[in-house]
């Protein structure tokens, strides 16, 4: 090989030297690049996955929450269909309260109370009977009402199975089939039935169900008739415990109710004792018994039979009477407290009837026997 050639090949092989030589660097330098970007990545890695983590955890806990507030929804839920279901069962109640309490007001024929249970503008519809006819409005109501009291003088109501509520929006009906007894003022011995299909729609005012129409739909009348003995002894008895609370009312001495059951024009006649005399009009009535009263400081009343009663009827219905008996009353001195006397006592009242009551027009207190409560005898 000669000089020239061996030279070239020298040069050759320091270039291929050089070329590989830097090819060597640039390869540890890309190297060592690609190191540090990895570490980069492994902590971009490590970091993502601690957020994934992190995520993942908030995610279960999150899960967690969102069950456990699914079912207080649930359950919330649940409380406020109990609550709407305990809310319309109480409104169903106070709207069943005011249907009876308006039959109530209607026996005891009270205007002043059924008028604050309608709107102004309600309306009465009335289906047979004397009353039959639509009225609308507050003041044409208040009319009929006051017809039908004027018809009646007492009125009972019955039922006899419960009026059923029923709901439809904001609307409450309650029917139910309604039997009256009532007793007209043209003829006070005899009770009158009037049976109803009755309806009432109200609608919550203010918190408070009111009336916007009520109908009264007569299916049947009659009258509750008694045999004409049955009524005798009714009003036979009825005079004879008239009788006794006369006697009542003066043993527990109250001028009051001893006098109620006296006419302005009523004569007591006194025979024998402290105060004999006739008392011929109502003051002087009461002025006696006043006297009685002073007299003594307790009063009892006995009877050993029952009283004679004698009733005179017109019509079926009783007039006037007579009841007679034997009483016997022990009394306490008001001047000596420990003293305690008899008053065997023939006792005549004579009643009249006006308006069913029993009421005194003549009374004879017929003293037969008197003296200390030791020494008591028997009538003669």
């Amino acid at each position: 090989m000669n000089g020239k050639a061996a030279i070239g090949v020298i040069l050759v092989v320091v270039i291929v030297a050089a070329v590989l030589g830097y090819a060597y660097a640039a390869e540890v330098e890309q190297s060592d690049a690609l190191r540090s970007s990895n570490s980069s990545l492994d902590q971009k890695v490590t970091g993502l996955s601690t957020q994934v983590s992190a995520l993942t955890s908030n995610y279960t806990s999150l899960k967690s929450s969102y069950v456990a507030l699914q079912s207080e929804v649930s359950q919330l839920n649940g409380n406020i269909s109990q609550l709407n279901a305990d809310l319309q069962n109480n409104q169903t109640n106070v709207v069943l309260d005011q249907a009876f309490a308006h039959w109530d007001y209607i026996a005891i024929e009270n205007k002043t109370l059924l008028a604050p249970q309608y709107t102004p503008n309600a309306t009465l519809m009335w289906i047979g009977g004397p009353l039959a006819g639509t009225y609308s409005g507050l003041n044409s109501i208040e009319s009929t009402w006051n017809k039908f009291f004027g018809l009646w003088s007492a009125v009972w109501f019955y039922t006899e199975s419960p009026p059923v509520v029923t709901i439809d929006g904001g609307t409450y009906t309650v029917n139910a089939t309604v039997q009256w007894g009532l007793t007209s003022f043209a003829t006070p011995q005899q009770v009158n039935t009037i049976v109803t299909n009755y309806t009432i729609e109200m609608h919550y005012f203010g918190g408070k169900p009111l009336i916007v129409m009520e109908v009264w739909h007569i299916v049947g009348v009659g009258v509750v008739s008694y045999p004409a003995k049955e009524v005798e002894s009714l009003q036979t008895e009825a005079m004879m415990n008239a009788s006794f609370s006369h006697w009542n009312n003066i043993a527990i001495e109250n001028i009051s109710l001893v006098m109620s059951q006296y006419m302005q024009n009523s004569s007591l006649q006194w025979i024998g004792g402290k105060l004999a005399g006739n008392y011929t009009n109502y003051s002087q009535i009461q002025s006696v018994w006043t006297k009685f009263f002073g007299l003594w400081n307790a009063v009892w009343f006995y009877s050993e039979a029952p009283p004679l009663i004698t009733v005179n009827f017109t019509q079926g219905s009783a007039a006037s009477g007579t009841v007679t008996a034997d009483i016997q009353f022990v009394v306490q001195s008001s001047s000596n407290t420990s003293a305690f006397e008899y008053i065997n006592v023939v006792y005549t009242t004579d009643f009249v009837v006006i308006n069913g009551s029993f009421i005194i027009t003549h009374e004879i207190f017929d003293n037969v026997g008197i003296g200390p409560l030791s020494q008591v005898s028997t009538f003669a």
